[in-house]
């Protein structure tokens, strides 16, 4: 009994630690709490469990209460509207994010502790989550190059945007808007930055 106590201990908290690293990730991309919601009472049960395993667990008194706190709110519907990061490895990073997000939604579906319905809805706003961090954070790097007056850096990260506004998933008056800022900034690279990048442009 004392081997399947701790074994339960452990596979509990090892999910613990990860929906608290994903929902926390997440929020800082101004994820709709309404993805989050289902993390975090996953979470709250999760901890609670293990105090009760172990009651010498009072180290996660503060993550329960950060868990129901964030757990009681309602979304706003952003969902990441201006969510991005500066740089490729903080891209990375957030893109993995993302994709245990995704997985850990996959285990509560498969262990019966959300619905198909939550399921599906969580898979495709976590999917536009990271299209659209992934453009917007393009946009960025972008605009970082122009700063340090490398436009090559920045015609290559509005490729790079263009390429993935031709993806599904983002709404069309969003790929619109973006499309015509990318052409705008491009016009203002050309204007001032010569042949060079006009002859980069056309090469593509």
């Amino acid at each position: 009994e004392q081997y399947w106590r701790l074994r339960q201990l452990a596979t509990v908290d090892e999910r613990r630690r990860q929906i608290y690293e994903a929902s926390r990730a997440l929020l800082q991309m101004d994820t709709d709490p309404e993805i989050l919601q289902p993390l975090y009472e996953t979470l709250t049960n999760d901890i609670k469990t293990i105090q009760r395993l172990d009651p010498s667990r009072r180290d996660l008194d503060a993550q329960l209460k950060e868990a129901e706190t964030s757990g009681r709110k309602r979304g706003s519907g952003s969902a990441g509207g201006s969510a991005a990061v500066a740089t490729e490895q903080e891209l990375s990073v957030a893109q993995r994010h993302i994709q245990r997000a995704l997985q850990i939604f996959m285990d509560l579906y498969k262990g019966e502790k959300i619905s198909a319905s939550q399921f599906e809805s969580a898979r495709d706003k976590l999917r536009t989550l990271g299209l659209r961090v992934a453009v917007n954070s393009s946009l960025l790097m972008a605009q970082k190059a122009i700063e340090h007056e490398d436009g090559i850096r920045a015609m290559s990260c509005y490729r790079r945007a263009e390429s993935l506004l031709g993806m599904r998933g983002l709404p069309q008056d969003e790929k619109r808007d973006k499309l015509a800022y990318i052409k705008a900034e491009r016009e203002k690279l050309f204007a001032n930055g010569g042949r060079g990048l006009l002859m980069l442009a056309s090469g593509e």
